[in-house]
């Protein structure tokens, strides 16, 4: 297993050839092609995907960074389960993972990454979570509401701002009576922020780089969540 450097990661990005693929994979959704063309697949998606896991996981450490992923447990597979699914395509049209606690993609609070020939990106946060755990983030914002305030507050002026796009019309059940100024936080679904990423930098050594430092300046919020959830654990 490669080791990254503190401060040169050892991974030169992903070549254009992978978009290239990933564009094709698109309009040719089918086994036989990509079956014809799966060594593509492997040699430009798969395998850097896998190190860039290895990479990225290394890197964070060195910035203690609680966040890791392994290539077996927590990339999305390339196959589609279509079963339950009105879009009956076999195969994704882009490669991701996930890094959280555990090193896999069932722990909450995790930082995400995509691949994706229409717009590339990097996401951190609770992306739709279990509602016991959706409770448990809105009791931690109940319990600490200025630090909830100060840590949006601080995310904004880094330029981050909460997907408030999927948020309840009213305060859930339970929490009526919270203060007036954390009613709009205590209606979110998902604690998600985005970042999208050109193919310039996902293609360049600056890659690694461009992610940790998302990964350092949404660290505050992933925290904040995995201590509400440790609080008000039974």
């Amino acid at each position: 297993m490669k080791t990254a450097a503190q401060n040169k990661p050892l991974f030169e990005g992903f070549s254009p050839k992978a978009f290239t693929f990933l564009e094709a994979l698109t309009d040719n959704q089918n086994r036989l092609w990509f079956n014809e063309h799966r060594s593509e697949y492997e040699d430009y998606v798969r395998d850097p995907l896998r190190e860039f896991t290895v990479t990225l996981s290394d890197f964070l450490r060195t910035k203690d960074i609680p966040l890791w992923g392994d290539p077996k447990r927590s990339l999305f597979r390339i196959n589609r389960d279509a079963r339950f699914s009105k879009a009956k395509h076999p195969y994704n049209m882009h490669a991701s993972g996930l890094f959280s606690i555990t090193g896999d993609k069932h722990a909450p609070g995790v930082l995400y990454f995509r691949l994706d020939p229409l717009g590339s990106r990097v996401a951190a946060g609770y992306m739709q979570p279990e509602p016991h755990v959706l409770k448990k983030l809105r009791m931690g914002i109940l319990d600490n509401p200025k630090a909830w305030l100060l840590l949006e507050k601080s995310l904004h002026k880094k330029g981050y701002v909460l997907d408030y796009s999927d948020a309840l019309a009213r305060v859930p059940r339970g929490f009526i009576d919270a203060p007036i100024e954390i009613e709009h936080a205590l209606k979110l679904k998902s604690w998600i922020i985005r970042k999208p990423l050109s193919k310039k930098v996902v293609c360049s050594t600056e890659l690694i780089q461009e992610v940790a430092i998302f990964a350092k300046d949404l660290l505050p919020l992933l925290s904040f969540g995995w201590h509400s959830i440790s609080k008000f654990s039974e």
